[in-house]
């Protein structure tokens, strides 16, 4: 058969409906070129199950079975990400039925199915099973199920083929090594599908999101060694394993529902798209495919991506500087502290509120600087910017509080309150995130980057704003090992920019720190 189809021909053996010559239009091998594969595909759905895609397809649906023909025939991933509705998991369910059915040679012996809802994987191994024993399809290959004595399953969740083709569902969200094991012939995976594997409910948890990264991960190492993987998925949000897949996979389709104000299925009119508008939830996300539009994007995207990124005019042990100090100017530095064992980074932002709009003009992360030498760094940056304020956030690690301290660092603080006469509770030095406060200095930051008010400069900071969501805001894991979404910076930055109004110029005078000449305030 050549890539074109002579449709006389198919048109003739359609009609005669002789057994051999169906069997010859529709089964190959893996010698099969992707192309003329998903030709016998079409031709079996439209002989099979006209009514499956009873609407003309869309030229996306082309190129989309070719993709998984591509990944089936050889080792490969494939990342389908396609507006709801898009028919996508119909397409990938009828691919299936047509492989197990017509793969002489068995290049794929075991089929896996893998969702965040184990419903949602049952639901596709139980389609694929009642395709493959409808009345029509069973006539034709009367020997796909065929009671032997051997042992086979054939249920909701898993089937086996009379010649030894398994599929099963499974749910991401179990630890997925070792988890389903197949015959000594077919003992692992070869052919995943991924279907729904993040919702707006695994994105409100980083420890959910964390375990269905380390799930899939653990899913694609246990393939067998020429196995492939079909990602089908909403683009809903940057904060998740999608846009992993999507920084990671090169073979992907990404299609929205319009594009350029065109339809890209006339399935679909402008109409019928204004409804879909109105009525969604996240139209956007799950229609669009940009998640950078969607709702849960806390900083403005376009504010974000008019900002100039600027290199850094020095870099010092990790201190980026990206203006001249001036002695004349406003400066303040916030910091976010971790706890130097790897997982989340010590930073420090600094801003100069002299300038219209604000510049930041210095950047610091460290994920490996302990609590006590971070002290000192951030005495050495501030020392830099004419011994300016320093609002060091004062949720714990105390010893860099302490030690900025000891050196005389000018720090941020609250003074006590009088809680009956003659008594008041200490002073509290650095800036106390709590669920009140994160909310109304990340408000506030959010109002300045909206007018202009502020510049960032620093790419890697811009990133992280562009990263950060209304899902961040209030997700709060009991376990720092647990949390897969750091946001040092974004949280640095929040600090610094509530010292507007708290920090002054300072008188400076010269001083040696560190072999360098810096500046420090006069005593």
């Amino acid at each position: 058969m050549k890539d074109k189809i002579n449709l006389e021909l198919v048109e003739t053996i359609f009609k005669e409906s002789n057994p051999n010559e169906l069997l010859t239009l529709f089964n190959f091998n893996k010698t099969i070129t992707p192309e003329i594969l998903v030709n016998k595909y079409r031709l079996w759905i439209a002989y099979f199950f006209p009514l499956l895609f009873k609407d003309k397809e869309a030229p996306f649906h082309y190129e989309m079975d070719l993709k998984r023909a591509r990944i089936f025939l050889s080792k490969g991933s494939f990342l389908n990400i396609a507006f709801r509705g898009s028919a996508k998991t119909t397409r990938a369910k009828a691919f299936r039925a047509f492989t197990i059915a017509n793969d002489i040679e068995r290049h794929r012996k075991y089929y896996r199915v893998i969702s965040k809802d184990l419903n949602n994987a049952v639901q596709i191994v139980t389609d694929v099973f009642n395709m493959l024993v409808s009345p029509r399809v069973k006539a034709l290959y009367p020997n796909i199920f065929v009671k032997t004595d051997a042992k086979r399953e054939e249920k909701q969740s898993s089937f086996t083929t009379t010649n030894g083709i398994k599929m099963i569902a499974t749910s991401i969200l179990p630890d997925q090594r070792g988890n389903v094991q197949g015959s000594e012939e077919v003992s692992r995976p070869d052919f995943d599908l991924y279907e729904d594997i993040e919702t707006r409910i695994s994105l409100m948890s980083a420890v959910i999101t964390d375990k269905i990264s380390k799930n899939m991960e653990e899913a694609r190492t246990g393939l067998e060694k020429e196995g492939s993987s079909e990602y089908n998925c909403n683009y809903i949000s940057e904060t998740g394993n999608v846009h992993k897949l999507v920084k990671k996979i090169d073979n992907q389709l990404i299609i929205p529902i319009i594009e350029n104000g065109i339809p890209t299925w006339n399935r679909y009119t402008l109409e019928d798209i204004e409804i879909i508008k109105k009525e969604a939830d996240d139209f956007e996300g799950e229609y669009l495919c940009k998640p950078n539009a969607s709702k849960d994007i806390y900083f403005d995207r376009d504010k974000l991506d008019a900002m100039i990124i600027r290199q850094p005019i020095k870099e010092i042990s990790g201190f980026k500087i990206f203006k001249e100090y001036n002695a004349g100017h406003r400066y303040a530095i916030g910091a976010d502290i971790a706890g130097g064992v790897g997982l989340d980074s010590s930073t420090s932002v600094l801003i100069d509120f002299s300038t219209v709009p604000f510049q930041v003009v210095g950047t610091f992360d460290n994920n490996m600087i302990l609590p006590e030498a971070f002290g000192d760094e951030l005495y050495s940056q501030a020392n830099r910017f004419g011994g300016c304020l320093v609002a060091i956030e004062n949720n714990k690690f105390d010893a860099t509080i302490l030690k900025a301290k000891q050196l005389g660092a000018k720090l941020y603080m609250t003074e006590g309150k009088a809680i009956k006469a003659g008594y008041q509770t200490p002073t509290n030095y650095g800036w106390r995130t709590d669920s009140s406060s994160k909310s109304r200095m990340l408000a506030s930051l959010r109002e300045a980057i909206e007018s202009g008010q502020i510049e960032l400069n620093d790419e890697n900071l811009i990133a992280e704003c562009k990263s950060y969501t209304r899902n961040d805001l209030i997700d709060n894991p009991p376990d720092i090992r647990l949390t897969t979404r750091h946001f040092d910076y974004v949280i640095a930055l929040a600090i610094a920019f509530q010292m507007k109004d708290n920090c002054r110029p300072v008188k400076i005078k010269k001083v040696y720190y560190s072999n360098a000449v810096v500046s420090n305030p006069a005593i």
